[in-house]
């Protein structure tokens, strides 16, 4: 493993990474994602890896991440439709 080279996602701050890890697969299991989205899914859990994070915090962090922001972005989704 020590051999991979680095991807965007070694760049991306832990909430956002975990953001990204819980979205796609929760749209990978819903169909929404094709199957071809699974090579995101290793390039995020290498990021993980190397970082230390277990998938478990990393899905459980993103799924925290997500559901703190769905009440933002319903507002301003409500917001918009009024204006």
């Amino acid at each position: 493993m020590e051999n991979e080279k680095s991807s965007l996602y070694d760049k991306l701050p832990l909430e956002l990474l975990a953001g990204f890890y819980y979205e796609i697969n929760k749209n990978i299991e819903k169909g929404i994602l094709s199957d071809a989205m699974y090579h995101e899914i290793r390039l995020m859990e290498q990021t993980a890896l190397r970082r230390g994070i277990s998938l478990e915090y990393l899905h459980d962090k993103g799924a925290f991440k997500i559901q703190a922001e769905k009440p933002l972005i319903e507002t301003s989704l409500q917001h918009q439709i009024v204006e």
